[in-house]
């Protein structure tokens, strides 16, 4: 499982779960777009349908991915501990992992039920660099000591792109396109999303 509000999803999102696909030897990644994410700050997103519509373009070439309305119907605070566990019931005898990102990682003992969590999957991540990969790695010690969490650190990072970045860049009339997947880019245009055209 792989979630977040990907507002908007962008070239690195692809980048980690197909590198996680290929290094976990994954046989389906669930990309789950949340309805909102109670640990977020106030960013302004755009509408669930939106961010759900954009991850089906980027993941349509990847044929391990499922992008999945689950959160945006179930409405409300989308947390991952309901998601995983709607997922275990479906697929009761199979291994799960949760791919997250590095300020999610870090982020762990802050998540609503996060013991149930890791006792549902175990947890990937990847580091952006060598210090990220020292912190990374302290945490996953101290996870597995108080939560007897699994949890694995990637040491090589991939594509570093940030879904701010691409905001700022729509909201100042620049180009994006590089940093988003083929048809996110029209279809970011022909929303009108992120103040584009304004």
């Amino acid at each position: 499982m792989f979630g977040g509000s990907f507002n908007p999803v962008h070239i690195g999102h692809k980048a980690l779960v197909q590198r996680m696909i290929d290094e976990f030897c994954l046989d389906t990644v669930y990309v789950i777009p949340t309805y909102c994410t109670p640990l977020k700050d106030n960013t302004p997103m755009i509408t669930p349908q939106h961010r759900f519509n954009m991850c089906r373009l980027t993941f349509a070439d990847v044929p391990q991915v499922i992008v999945s309305d689950t959160e945006i119907l179930r409405e409300g605070n989308s947390y991952t501990v309901d998601t995983l566990t709607e997922i275990r019931s479906k697929h009761p005898d199979d291994e799960l992992f949760l791919i997250v990102g590095a300020d999610s990682f870090m982020q762990l003992p802050l998540w609503h039920r996060v013991k149930d969590i890791f006792s549902l999957a175990t947890i990937l991540t990847i580091a952006r660099g060598e210090l990220d990969f020292a912190d990374l790695n302290s945490q996953r010690i101290k996870l597995e000591a108080e939560y007897n969490a699994k949890a694995r650190v990637l040491r090589e990072p991939v594509v570093q792109v940030s879904s701010t970045e691409i905001r700022a860049l729509i909201s100042e009339g620049k180009p994006f396109n590089h940093l988003v997947s083929r048809g996110v880019d029209e279809y970011i245009t022909e929303s009108g999303l992120y103040g584009y055209g304004d």
